[in-house]
């Protein structure tokens, strides 16, 4: 699974980069709303949701359940700062809605997964090797939650990754300021298969 974190370009509108992901045939699009107020993600969300529901491409929003349900969003990613309750999340957006979120620590997972969450997102603020330490125990201690990488990485190091049982990639900048966004979407769908 490959998530583009819709990160802003010098080059590019969050709607031309979410056309280039799509083109290069990501899946899912989360789009991180620090910094921006409900008017603002209203705004960009009248040109984003036409272009995922026309590809049948997943759209997410970091951090505020209430506006991604009130858009019709598909769900939301809870980071570290989002002061959200997961449970609480769950309970208001409904079984239906794909909420992750951000961990630091292997014993989260299995609190997560009895709270009906449906992915963990490895925080980008931990080094690499924590992010192997916590991906090894959570599955030595038998959790089957997705677990998602998060962070400035290349292709090669997502795939390293995945080897070691990370679930999924989430990417910002790797796609936002590639030469090529469209291409490099493609350099890492490779590196998770």
């Amino acid at each position: 699974m490959l998530q583009y974190m819709l990160t802003p370009s010098d080059r590019y509108s969050l709607a031309e980069l979410a056309q280039m992901a799509i083109e290069g045939d990501c899946g899912w699009l989360v789009l991180p709303t620090s910094g921006m107020t409900d008017d603002m993600v209203r705004e960009e969300c009248a040109e984003l949701v036409p272009l995922c529901k026309e590809a049948e491409v997943i759209l997410t929003l970091t951090d505020r359940p209430e506006l991604a349900r009130d858009l019709g969003l598909h769900g939301v990613y809870l980071t570290s700062e989002s002061g959200h309750a997961p449970a609480a999340v769950r309970e208001e957006l409904g079984p239906e809605a794909i909420i992750g979120v951000e961990i630091s620590t292997a014993g989260t997972v299995k609190t997560l997964e009895a709270m009906d969450i449906d992915y963990a997102v490895l925080s980008g603020e931990l080094p690499q090797d924590k992010c192997v330490e916590l991906i090894v125990d959570a599955r030595e201690g038998g959790a089957i939650l997705p677990l998602v990488m998060q962070g400035a990485m290349t292709p090669a190091e997502g795939a390293e990754m995945r080897g070691l049982g990370a679930t999924g990639l989430l990417v910002g900048r790797g796609i936002s300021d590639a030469e090529d966004p469209v291409e490099a979407v493609r350099e890492f769908l490779k590196a998770g298969e």
